[in-house]
């Protein structure tokens, strides 16, 4: 396919970028299609084509532009000759925020192509989350051996970004989130606990110094999202010796003043996770959540909210609109410019929760359109990075899709997606499949692949819930060219398979052991003893695809961690396979470990109905199911 494009002096750069992912060739032949764009000052996204000639109107950025240019090479390639489209933008600034944090750096090419396909979708914000994974000149043991991204890499980030007319913007933490530096001995005389930063030392504020000096010299933008959120144990470490008790609220208050002066010292526009303001305001609430609806907002809080910093409102967790809606009316009173941060649920397990994400993101979406937000952006954290975050773009599609529409249409949706990545949206959706063996809504993956073959402490819940093997024996056969000539995206779902591959034996070997244990079966246990060297042999096969695609996507550093995991699982297998040869040749008289009543992990009572175990079961909770997964 060849294309002919006119009054695109400006946009050139960038469709050279995404010719080849498009399928095309840029030529000056007479014969080719020609495009021609014009310019608007409207937010629209329009096509009209006939007589081998597309016009494209465009305003609101590039990627107005670069969507409609999608749309024509896709009506081209089904034999289409004319047709016309306009879209107009409901949203501003619409795009994603990925977590560069937690183990998992993206390589700077991976997160280039994860740029084309927002532009190609139509996105044009990327937030860059980097709590100490970029480097700081003169702060050495800052993300060190953490994969940061250089100041090169980042400026490198930032022009490619500019080409396709997306706002890299630096999403950092000047307060909590900062434990993997803060383990340092360098890092003690800022240091309050073991995750928050010492407010008012003066090595705190030259940190920040440091902090938002590297972000106004690397980013085009003058926009930087510094953070401050989840700060629990904020004055109850270090801080309480130095200056005794204080309340949360002040100590809060007084440092996000002192880092917005920062901030504002290097020219920068600074904005702000907003979930403290309604947490200390709902301090003395029972059981109280992030955003509860029954917080009121005081004075003594709004009035000290710096003027300019804007707030970040972000929720992924519930399902219904007027729980947004309520929220964002409540926002107006700590400033102008509310953003609303949604979730790509990618911090959960070895697949996106794609289910859940949907229907939380669907009334959110809705009460950002009903309530005039103009910023949305789709947070993708990964919390342990088991998830393989390219597959994210499919979450991404609806904001993109949604963004233009102001509806959520799964055909339309799908063809968003299909226009920048290729024809696989349903093929990713499927990878959650291996989250639900047991019929619920949240998944389990975590939990399986790190429970115990011996002291098993979730097998109580694998047999109550009836997970066994067969439902990963079915769906591996199913699995068998799942994502198949998806280019990029196929190590992500080569792992998906690995996974199932996996799970067919150990989702339900503890189960199964402790049956034939209790039953004496020796025949069963010499099958579960020979069991282990499958299991060991598909651990292994699972690393692999897993060490692909990590080398694929990210930078190496983070991937130690795995290994630990893993090679720990593979290590059990070993002593399992060990125990139960000892016992089955009279070796040893029992295995002491099958000998353990089975309990709930979530420490219920045995009357009670309610199975907490799959709907609490986030990342800290993965520490207690077994000794490999300590880090």
């Amino acid at each position: 396919m060849e294309l002919k494009f006119l009054n695109c002096e400006n946009l050139l750069f960038g469709i050279k970028e995404v010719s080849e992912e498009l399928g095309f060739n840029v030529t000056d032949s007479s014969e080719a299609i020609t495009v021609n764009a014009i310019e608007s000052n409207e937010n629209i996204s329009a096509l009209d084509f006939k007589n081998n000639t597309a016009t494209i109107t465009y305003g609101g950025g590039k990627p107005r532009f670069y969507r409609a240019l999608a749309k024509l090479v896709a009506w081209i390639k089904d034999g289409k000759n004319e047709g016309n489209s306009t879209e107009n933008p409901i949203f501003d600034n619409n795009g994603t925020m990925i977590d560069a944090s937690r183990n998992a750096v993206m390589n700077v090419d991976t997160v280039k192509f994860v740029m084309r396909k927002m532009a190609l979708m139509g996105m044009n914000t990327f937030m860059l989350y980097t709590e100490d994974t970029y480097e700081i000149e003169g702060r050495p043991y800052f993300g060190y051996m953490r994969g940061k991204y250089t100041k090169e890499e980042i400026k490198e980030l930032d022009a490619y970004a500019l080409i396709l007319g997306i706002e890299l913007i630096p999403c950092i933490q000047v307060l909590g989130h900062m434990a993997t530096h803060l383990h340092w001995a360098a890092a003690t005389p800022y240091k309050d606990t073991e995750r928050v930063m010492l407010v008012g030392a003066e090595e705190t504020y030259r940190l920040i110094d440091d902090i938002f000096k590297t972000v106004s010299e690397c980013f085009t933008t003058k926009k930087v999202h510094m953070g401050m959120d989840e700060t629990y144990d904020l004055g109850t470490g270090r801080y309480l010796d130095i200056n005794g008790f204080r309340e949360r609220h002040e100590i809060f208050l007084e440092h996000l003043g002192k880092v917005a002066e920062i901030a504002k010292s290097h020219g920068l526009e600074p904005m702000m996770w907003s979930d403290m303001f309604f947490r200390l305001a709902g301090k003395d609430l029972q059981n109280y959540h992030d955003y509860d609806t029954r917080v009121e907002l005081p004075d003594y809080i709004c009035d000290y909210v710096p003027k300019g910093v804007r707030q970040v409102f972000w929720d992924y967790y519930k399902d219904y609109e007027s729980f947004y809606a309520e929220n964002i009316e409540k926002h107006k009173k700590l400033g102008d410019g509310t953003v609303f941060a949604g979730g790509v649920w990618a911090w959960s397990g070895y697949s996106i929760h794609f289910s859940r994400s949907l229907a939380n993101t669907r009334p959110a979406l809705y009460a950002c359109k009903h309530k005039g937000i103009k910023d949305v952006v789709a947070t993708v954290w990964h919390n342990g990075s088991e998830a393989q975050l390219i597959t994210s773009l499919a979450g991404l599609a609806w904001y993109a899709d949604f963004g233009y529409t102001g509806e959520f249409d799964i055909e339309s949706i799908k063809a968003c997606f299909t226009r920048a990545c290729g024809d696989f949206y349903i093929d990713i959706m499927r990878t959650e499949e291996i989250e639900y063996p047991h019929g619920g809504i949240y998944g389990i993956s975590r939990a399986l692949m790190f429970n115990d073959p011996l002291t098993g402490l979730v097998d109580k819940h694998i047999e109550e819930q009836g997970v066994e093997g067969s439902y990963y024996v079915k769906l591996s056969e199913s699995y068998k060219k799942l994502g198949k000539n998806s280019g990029i995206f196929e190590p992500a779902f080569d792992v998906i398979r690995a996974y199932s591959s996996l799970m067919e034996n150990k989702a339900d070997f503890g189960v199964r052991l402790i049956k034939a244990y209790k039953e004496n079966d020796r025949a069963a246990l010499q099958s579960l003893l020979e069991e282990c060297d499958v299991i060991i042999s598909k651990f292994q096969a699972f690393i692999d695809a897993y060490r692909k695609a990590w080398m694929t996507y990210n930078k190496p550093f983070g991937f130690e961690v795995h290994d630990i995991r893993h090679g720990g699982n593979i290590a059990r297998f070993i002593t399992a396979k060990s125990r139960i040869n000892d016992y089955l040749s009279g070796k040893s008289e029992k295995i002491e470990e099958l000998e353990e009543e089975r309990l709930y992990l979530d420490c219920r009572a045995y009357t009670e109905d309610e199975n907490k175990f799959s709907g609490t079961f986030i990342w800290t909770g993965y520490k207690k199911i077994a000794t490999v997964n300590i880090l």
